[in-house]
């Protein structure tokens, strides 16, 4: 974790997020939904070989282990007194799969914490432990051997690509353009020209940063740019839904095959949405010994059925074992 002074360099851009949802609820639901559309920090790998996401409940143990660490409660005093006991949460899991991903440390700990590999990173971090679980030290046998799952840690190139100057990452429906700028830019330094099919973006004085056409249509007028720890954020909106293998015309196009093309559910449309939800609550049903949701519309057809005009059963208790369905 970053110590005080980096972390505040965010205030500004956190704040406005919370003064415009207005609660924290809003503020966090913003976060996690970022979260969602942007990172595969909700994604539930298939297999300890897919290059995303995190196994099942570490996605939940990380956040609730950032949220113990920035308890100020839980912050070492200079002493070193006074410091509740705190324990890791399912250590031995999250040592293998976030650790070269998020940092957690103490403040004390942050002078000494250079090495960002997995191992070292765990044994110097320690949370008060938010997860009560029987026989801790009894959790998996001895020769259990946590699942390594990598995952794609630049997110400014998630899906996308880093090239020379520039990086860029994608949904379904946007594109998201990170742009190498001199040191001290200031956008009143920059000119920059976004159409519907090309790009343009270079120095008041005429030197070229990023030109180029693009390989399908973008909605400009919905584009936006801004400069953040110097460099240049571009934000695009896609005419089309569709996966691009590259940002520029002229660039070298990526494997598509090799991206995660999973959306989250509030993007598809109404009727996949539907059918999805469907979908899991049969799942839950079949898992619970119930009827789904086609046994239930079956039954209510042969129910009516029992009581048409010309039904042999008209006027008897519904009995559906008595029906041979050929």
């Amino acid at each position: 974790m970053s110590d005080s002074k980096n972390i505040e360099k965010y205030d500004d851009v956190l704040t406005s997020i919370l003064v415009n949802e207005k609660s924290i609820l809003g503020f966090l639901s913003t976060i996690f939904n970022f979260l969602a559309r942007r990172t595969d920090f909700y994604y539930v790998p298939e297999n300890k070989y897919e290059n995303m996401g995190f196994p099942p409940g570490v996605a939940e143990e990380l956040v609730l282990k950032v949220l113990r660490s920035c308890d100020p409660k839980n912050y070492k005093t200079t002493s070193g007194k006074n410091r509740p006991a705190t324990a890791e949460i399912n250590n031995e899991i999250m040592c293998n799969t976030v650790a070269h991903e998020v940092e957690v440390v103490s403040e004390d700990d942050i002078s000494d914490t250079k090495d960002t590999e997995g191992h070292g990173l765990c044994k110097d971090s320690h949370v008060q432990d938010s997860v009560k679980q029987p026989n801790d030290s009894n959790n998996f046998p001895e020769d259990y051997e946590p699942p390594v799952i990598p995952v794609q840690k630049n997110s400014e190139s998630y899906n996308g690509a880093v090239r020379e100057n520039y990086s860029w990452s994608q949904t379904i429906m946007e594109l998201d353009v990170t742009v190498k700028l001199q040191p001290n830019t200031k956008s009143k330094d920059l000119k920059v020209f976004i159409n519907n099919g090309d790009i343009n973006v270079q120095y008041r004085n005429g030197d070229v940063i990023l030109k180029d056409s693009l390989p399908y249509k973008i909605k400009a007028s919905d584009s936006v740019w801004s400069i953040s720890e110097g460099k240049l954020l571009i934000h695009l909106d896609k005419v089309q839904e569709r996966w691009w293998d590259r940002l520029l015309s002229n660039e070298e196009p990526i494997d598509l095959s090799k991206i995660d093309a999973s959306r989250p559910l509030d993007e598809l449309p109404e009727d996949h949405i539907a059918k999805v939800r469907e979908l899991q609550w049969n799942q839950e049903q079949k898992l619970k010994g119930l009827p789904t949701s086609d046994e239930i519309r079956n039954m209510d057809i042969l129910k009516r059925a029992w009581n048409a005009d010309g039904s042999p059963f008209k006027g008897k208790e519904f009995d559906p074992s008595v029906l041979q369905f050929q």
